[in-house]
């Protein structure tokens, strides 16, 4: 199998001059773009001869895609940030890496890391002189380290090695249907692995990566102006991604690439009419896409997840990790060169997940990796996806164990135990909902406000309730099936007191993303809302006011008393 670098390097010396990634500031020509790789390498071979863990902590941008592939040039495994996380979230991260280098914009060091030497991405190539590696030659040494939410409390650590992104990157042309002529579209998070679907869709055929600025990336009305200013022929999201962004007729646009969670298809009837869409299914254990249904048909209900792509098993096992019959329902167990390598430094958890066995069509035992997901195969040999066999959770694409959340919970002083499930706000899309056994009706905002601190964005609940007691079954278990049965109970008394009035505008988008007047409920998710159209009434308030309101901080107090400070004259936030 061609060396990761090599694919990349094969494409830089056929198209030198065309442009390979552009961020709306500036861009770079594939031999631009390779020699700022090569520079950038040679300065983390200097910082870390050992080649260890980099942290990539740095925005959307030219920087960071030179940071990711100087990186894999130097050897070094890249672990994506997002800088905009809780503190103490990205301080496990870096401890649990055990990183001894830091890629930023201006080259210094945040606050959260302790001993990491510092560097800034080049942004051309090396000094007359300067020493170059040669790239990483061991096949399993990792490429990329992306975090998970762990069922252990804290972010779990997937080693993607570079046999596995190149397995991925070489038949990834020739499914997608992307060549040098098109133009795709960067908006995934970079800290989800979905984003080297993007990196490598471009870099292996010589088509154009721009990067969308953090406005344009947001799925409302500035995402159709994005695609269509730039003529993006091809893009990835999520189906809850596409659904939140208005219909629009793009001459340009040819290829969209859905995955993340289910398709269902009518909120996204239009696009599927009128695009090429494709349903993508691979966990990050599996290096972005294993299973890919290439051309979706308005009227499939369900979609199919598709084949396994070349160079990817599959089997459909029983609880006894034996095959299940033709056509009947079992988990998804994935092998072949796409597996990661396991958890960086979780033995116990890697041995679970990655089990060696013994299965039709393989010879001898076969490394494999337990999906955790339920499928049955079609008579034409497609799979269909049924949902989870345990209890992870999936919000719009993000993978989410609610352990981690519920153990943040009972972290705080006055919870004495927290069940995470899911439910349907006013906008129809999945909701995080954290039922906590409490004598306090006033914790639910300061419980917030404290997980705030402590999780991403995406594990926030929308809505918190506290109980004095949670029902139990009669071996003490919390009786999940009598919790969802019996509504959402008492809530804070403060939360149904209308708030301060909010601006016109204001209050129409609050109530366009929760269904209930602002001057009814002060509490944005006890009215129905979610994280995706928080986002939303966050980027046209941003937008219409000129102030930088940050998803974090609304999750710490989503009340139109604090909206009304923040938009008070002089004031931002």
């Amino acid at each position: 199998m061609t060396a990761l670098t090599d694919l990349l390097a094969t494409t830089a010396d056929r198209f030198p001059d065309r442009i390979a990634v552009a961020d709306g500031q500036s861009e770079l020509t594939y031999a631009e773009l390779a020699a700022a790789a090569w520079h950038t390498a040679a300065q983390l071979r200097v910082a870390d001869p050992g080649a260890g863990p980099v942290l990539l902590a740095l925005p959307p941008g030219i920087a960071w895609v030179t940071a990711l592939l100087g990186a894999w040039h130097a050897g070094s495994p890249a672990v994506p940030l997002d800088v905009t996380h809780p503190i103490t979230r990205l301080r496990q991260i870096a401890s649990g890496c055990r990183a001894t280098t830091i890629l930023t914009s201006d080259g210094n060091a945040p606050a959260w890391g302790d001993g990491l030497t510092a560097l800034a991405p080049a942004t051309g190539p090396a000094p007359s002189g300067t020493v170059v590696p040669d790239g990483c030659a061991d096949e399993e040494r990792a490429a990329c380290i992306w975090h998970t939410s762990g069922s252990t409390g804290t972010p779990k650590p997937v080693q993607v090695p570079h046999r596995a992104v190149a397995a991925r990157a070489a038949v990834l042309p020739a499914w997608s249907g992307l060549t040098h002529s098109d133009r795709i579209a960067q908006l995934t998070a970079l800290t989800f692995d979905a984003v080297l679907w993007e990196v490598l869709g471009a870099l292996t055929t010589g088509a154009r990566l721009q990067i969308a600025a953090p406005a344009d990336r947001v799925p409302g009305p500035a995402l159709p102006r994005f695609l269509a200013a730039h003529r993006i022929t091809a893009f990835t999201g999520t189906p809850t991604y596409l659904a939140a962004a208005p219909f629009a007729e793009l001459p340009h646009l040819r290829r969209i690439v859905l995955g993340g969670e289910a398709l269902h298809p009518g909120p996204l009837a239009q696009w599927i009419a009128r695009y090429d869409v494709a349903n993508a299914y691979g966990p990050t254990e599996t290096c972005v896409d294993a299973i890919v249904h290439e051309h979706v048909h308005p009227d499939e209900d369900p979609v199919p997840i598709g084949r396994p792509l070349p160079g990817v098993h599959a089997w459909i096992l029983d609880e006894l990790q034996q095959p299940v019959p033709a056509g009947q329902t079992g988990e998804l167990y994935l092998g072949g060169q796409g597996l990661a390598t396991g958890y960086l430094n979780q033995p116990e958890e890697t041995a679970h997940a990655f089990p060696r066995l013994g299965l039709p069509g393989s010879d001898g035992e076969e490394r494999v990796y337990r999906t955790g997901d339920r499928v049955r195969q079609l008579p034409d040999g497609q799979y269909v996806f049924l949902g989870r066999a345990d209890g992870q959770l999936n919000l719009g694409g993000v993978r989410l164990e609610p352990t981690e959340v519920e153990r943040a919970a009972t972290k705080v002083p006055g919870v004495r135990a927290a069940v995470l499930l899911t439910d349907q706000g006013a906008s129809g899309r999945d909701r995080l909902v954290l039922h906590v056994e409490a004598d306090d009706t006033g914790l639910p905002a300061r419980l917030r406000e404290q997980l705030a601190s402590r999780l991403p964005p995406s594990a926030i609940p929308a809505l918190i309730i506290a109980r004095p007691s949670l029902p139990r079954t009669s071996s003490g278990k919390i009786d999940l099936r009598a919790l969802t049965d019996t509504g959402p109970g008492p809530v804070a008394p403060d939360v149904r007191l209308p708030g301060p009035v909010l601006p016109q505008d204001v209050a129409g988008w609050w109530q366009e993303q929760t269904g209930t007047p602002a001057a009814e409920v002060d509490d944005f998710f006890a009215a129905g809302g979610d994280s995706l159209g928080a986002l939303l009434m966050l980027q046209r308030i941003n937008g219409a006011h000129g102030t930088e309101i940050t998803l974090d901080r609304f999750y710490a107090d989503p009340t139109t008393r604090f909206l009304t400070t923040v938009l008070s004259p002089g004031r931002t936030s």
